[in-house]
């Protein structure tokens, strides 16, 4: 497990790449977000372990993470 706040947003195209990467090898990638990190406006696929869901774009990631930072 790693923070990475401590990376800033510019890493969040790196972070859903290397996820991407290790998902295809079989493997989860988790990670600590002190802050909302701004993944673009594209889509993805992140798992929230506080609530144990799923999202898939920005705005569904503020619905569920915004009450945790």
């Amino acid at each position: 497990m790693f923070n990475a706040s401590t990376c800033g947003d510019n890493c969040a195209k790196w972070i859903l790449e290397i996820a991407r990467l290790h998902g295809e090898e079989g493997h989860d990638l988790t990670i600590n977000l002190r802050h909302l990190m701004d993944f673009g406006r594209g889509e993805f696929e992140l798992f929230v372990l506080n609530d144990r869901v799923c999202v898939r774009s920005m705005s569904e990631l503020l619905d569920v993470a915004g009450i945790y930072v």
